[in-house]
């Protein structure tokens, strides 16, 4: 079967293009729809996309490693494309209408390759060539690029692991971006996730940084934003699984 742009395009809801960040909607989406194209006439899998883009993620903290000039150009070039791929194996499974058990388990391996490396990549594209708050070689960007990978996991960790044990409750409901109440804490702190994160504000930040060689503020900025993520994490879900043990456990 061909696929035309236009079908293309008519399969993603509205809702669901309304869920994405402002970079997204502004651009990623439409560049994925060409990609898409492109690669579900080829015969691409949803999954094989997903595969693909995991090794972009990797070449891009290699090139950020090496820290050349080319080869930091090549790292935000095939960063960006990570996320466009990430839009377009989600793009291929609507057309298809084809929904695999482990389809969003292979999507999210891309995401937890992109936050494990890519701050410690910033940190030593930073060491290498200096920045505007740190000289050449400074260590303390390392140990800074590291902390901020680690947070980053460790938070998604931790609601990943609050969902697992929140669906063997008896009144457990699943909350989507449809059902969930914009006004509540958890909606929040998702929304400025997303706006912030690696599908939001960090894309044009790595274009920004290549520019004016400023990789050191995008490491302290990420190493604040996950610190106070896993922190506000950690104190949320505590807090709500205990008023639910509280509330709903007697001895």
């Amino acid at each position: 079967m061909k696929y035309s742009f236009k079908f293309i395009i008519d399969s993603l809801p509205v809702k669901k293009n309304s869920n994405s960040s402002w970079w997204v909607k502004l651009w990623v989406r439409k560049v994925s729809f060409l990609f898409t194209y492109l690669f579900i006439n080829m015969g691409f899998s949803p999954n094989g996309v997903s595969v693909m883009s995991i090794f972009f993620v990797l070449a891009s903290c290699i090139c950020y490693s090496i820290s050349t000039p080319a080869c930091i150009w090549a790292a935000v070039v095939m960063i960006n494309f990570w996320l466009v791929l990430d839009c377009v194996d989600g793009n291929i499974a609507r057309c298809r209408k084809v929904k695999t058990y482990y389809g969003e388990f292979v999507d999210d391996i891309g995401g937890y390759y992109t936050v494990a490396f890519i701050y410690l990549a910033f940190g030593l594209c930073a060491y290498n060539t200096g920045g505007v708050l740190v000289d050449v070689a400074n260590k303390w960007i390392l140990v800074a690029g590291d902390v901020a990978c680690i947070c980053d996991i460790l938070a998604r960790l931790i609601n990943k692991d609050y969902e697992n044990f929140s669906r063997n409750r008896p009144d457990y409901v699943q909350q989507t971006y449809l059902t969930e109440n914009r006004n509540s804490l958890s909606y929040i702190r998702r929304r400025v996730g997303k706006e912030l994160g690696v599908s939001g504000a960090f894309m044009p930040m790595t274009i920004l940084c290549a520019i004016f060689n400023a990789y050191d503020l995008m490491v302290i900025f990420y190493l604040l934003f996950n610190g106070f993520a896993l922190l506000s994490t950690s104190v949320l879900y505590i807090y709500k699984a205990d008023k639910y043990d509280r509330t709903h456990v007697k001895e």
